[in-house]
């Protein structure tokens, strides 16, 4: 174990140094939080989603992000031409938006985790689910069960726009949740 520990701090000392050589760039870093908090931008190659990512850290505001994807579909004769779609153009600019830190942003904060929580464990009653602005909802168990098995129904693409929704804010939680209810009975 303590070497373990001290194999972590050498590691860690490194990346410093490496950083401050210059070897490991900041926006390089600042892609990588973008690809752990999103995922997937709904590009067909790993490193579609890289050049989005990263598209998304270099931009300024939404007007920028356009003009880059714009860009990005039109690169290599049209190898990237999906990054100029509605479903990844909407993704990249909730990226921009999203301001989630801390705690916020792991991945057990995801709504859709949440939800599967309630499913999982039988001995919790009822709960509260917390979203984007650091919100928390209080959820009824059988509710959230039947939220979580409608949407795992529904194809990805789609169940993606109900996460997204659901994950935004409390408001936009509360009316999602209560749609996707109404639906599942």
């Amino acid at each position: 174990m303590e070497k373990m520990l001290t194999a972590d701090a050498r590691y860690k000392i490194f990346k410093e140094k490496l950083k401050k050589l210059g070897y490991v760039k900041k926006s390089a870093m600042e892609v990588k939080k973008i690809i752990e908090k999103i995922g997937d931008f709904g590009m067909m190659s790993d490193a579609g989603n890289k050049k989005v990512a990263r598209a998304v850290s270099q931009s300024k505001d939404e007007k920028d992000l356009r003009a880059k994807l714009e860009k990005i579909s039109k690169m290599a004769n049209g190898k990237y031409a999906e990054a100029g779609e509605d479903e990844v153009i909407k993704t990249a600019v909730g990226a921009l938006s999203d301001k989630s830190t801390g705690t916020q942003s792991w991945a057990d904060k995801n709504v859709f985790v949440q939800l599967g929580q309630f499913r999982d464990l039988y001995n919790v009653k009822d709960g509260e689910v917390s979203t984007n602005d650091n919100k928390k909802t209080k959820v009824k168990r059988d509710d959230a069960v039947k939220v979580y098995d409608t949407l795992m129904k529904v194809k990805a693409p789609l169940r993606h726009k109900y996460i997204q929704l659901l994950q935004k804010d409390a408001k936009s939680f509360k009316k999602t949740f209560d749609a996707v209810l109404k639906v599942s009975k």
